[in-house]
């Protein structure tokens, strides 16, 4: 859908990311194996430790590499389409390892988040942490599967519908028949807030009171029957809520930085050549 003038501008701006990305890669992966000397208090100069990957560590991510395929034909013929073989993938899994502990040691471990800053930034952004009027459900889910066509679902969760009605008990029925993950819970699944769900779903969901069913609602996944539990009304939320959200948030907005700062350190004291 682009014109050509276009397409090749956009290319040029692909192409100088992904070598900023490799340069910063090499800078790293530098300083990780030949660190520099820095100052570690006052009048103090030290070289902090080269930063060493066992063996082991390599292996372990290698695994979790490999136990995403479904065998280890597949995983190879991967490797293959790739143009790459093992020792390459164990390469760049080392190369990572590297780099995430240099980050880890010179970002994440000289920033911190005081309660002080938090209680702050609660205060200051009070309306960003209202809580969403919520419903708590349990849910019976049917899905159509090689035994039970659209229709033959469709026609099972009426039924269970119906036998709602008649005052039989949604957990019970739940556990025999909903296809759902939390199944042998009776369905349960806690809270639902407003907003994080399809609209089907929550156009009917929040006409309920507690202790009321919806009717069977079709989406992708299925078949659903909902019970209203329990109603939660729109909330400010308390700091001790939401004050882990907020520490993240203020770490990575640090984190992210003091490596830009960090990052540009390092090109200022190398010499970097493009071939």
């Amino acid at each position: 859908s682009l014109s050509p003038e276009e397409l090749h501008r956009r290319m040029g701006e692909v192409h100088q990311q992904v070598l900023e990305q490799l340069i910063d890669e090499k800078l790293m992966l530098q300083e990780a194996r030949n660190p520099r000397q820095v100052e570690v208090a006052k009048g103090k100069i030290g070289v902090p430790p080269v930063i060493e990957v066992s063996e082991q560590e390599v292996q372990e991510v290698l695994e979790k590499t490999r136990g995403r395929f479904q065998s280890p034909e597949e995983f190879l013929g991967a490797l293959q389409q790739q143009g790459l073989i093992e020792e390459d993938l164990r390469a760049r899994f080392r190369e990572q390892i590297t780099i995430q502990k240099l980050i880890s040691r010179e970002i994440r471990s000289r920033v911190a988040v005081s309660p002080a800053e938090i209680t702050s930034t609660y205060e200051a952004n009070r309306d960003r942490f209202r809580a969403p009027p919520a419903v708590q459900v349990a849910t019976l889910l049917i899905r159509p599967k090689d035994n039970l066509d659209m229709e033959r679902a469709q026609a099972l969760s009426e039924g269970l519908h119906r036998r709602l009605q008649q005052k039989e008990d949604f957990y019970e029925l739940a556990k025999r028949y909903s296809d759902g993950l939390n199944a042998q819970m009776g369905g349960r699944i806690g809270f639902l807030e407003k907003g994080k769900s399809r609209k089907e779903i929550e156009e009917a969901l929040f006409r309920l009171k507690p202790g009321e069913f919806s009717p069977v609602i079709q989406t992708p996944a299925g078949f659903h029957l909902f019970l209203v539990e329990a109603i939660r009304p729109e909330r400010q939320s308390d700091l001790a809520e939401v004050q882990e959200d907020i520490k993240y948030e203020l770490l990575e907005e640090k984190s992210a930085a003091r490596y830009k700062e960090w990052i540009a350190r390092l090109r200022e004291d190398s010499y970097i050549s493009v071939k």
